[in-house]
């Protein structure tokens, strides 16, 4: 085998490689069909995740207008009704199950370091970068800057409100799942949708 030969061949393996890694970094990102929104995305526990609020348009849907410059990206709240149709083919709305396992992580992982009102302790290391961006309730938004909501489904309980809260330090306890009935139809979270990483 010739000097050129191997050269040539190094020089294929090193493109294939660079491919490969670019790939890979391109698929930390999904561009959704529907509107070309591009969400940046992030796996944890053999589950991609939106890395941040679907911003998805759906009749009797608004901007979640942020307050502020620097907190930008907040999405769409949603009712119980739209969460069940709003992710794009091939996603979801996150299980109990999936928070079971995700649950076990340091909460300070999962939440974003620029706009929490005490941010102390967070660290995103996983990427996923919940913000405060609060909820809606009928027709004021509540506890921006202080905590995060957003939907969750249970295929063995369809009729179900699964919903997270997550308030970082801003609250004596930091988050809880949960479901209630409650002036749960009045109310409008975020969405964050997943899908399972292939082995």
């Amino acid at each position: 085998m010739t000097l050129s030969v191997l050269l040539a061949m190094t020089r294929s393996t090193l493109l294939s490689l660079f491919t490969c890694v670019s790939l890979g970094v391109a698929s930390q990102s999904f561009t959704d069909p529907r509107d070309g929104i591009i969400y940046p995305t992030t796996r944890i526990e053999g589950w991609e995740w939106f890395a941040r609020n679907l911003d998805h348009a759906l009749p009797d849907t608004d901007e979640n207008i942020p307050d502020s410059i620097t907190c930008s990206n907040w999405g769409r709240t949603y009712s119980r009704e739209q969460s069940r149709i709003a992710c794009p083919t091939g996603w979801s709305l996150p299980t109990r199950a999936v928070w079971a396992v995700l649950d076990t992580s340091d909460i300070f992982a999962l939440l974003d370091t620029v706009c929490w009102v005490k941010p102390e302790g967070h660290t995103n290391a996983t990427g996923l970068s919940l913000q405060p961006s609060g909820f809606k309730h009928k027709k004021a938004y509540w506890n921006r800057y202080l905590s995060s909501a957003i939907w969750f489904d249970d295929p063995e309980d369809p009729d179900s409100n699964w919903h997270l809260h997550v308030h970082g330090n801003n609250a004596d306890f930091t988050h809880y799942l949960h479901t209630h009935t409650e002036k749960i139809k009045v109310r409008r979270f975020a969405v964050r949708c997943v899908r399972p990483v292939d082995p």
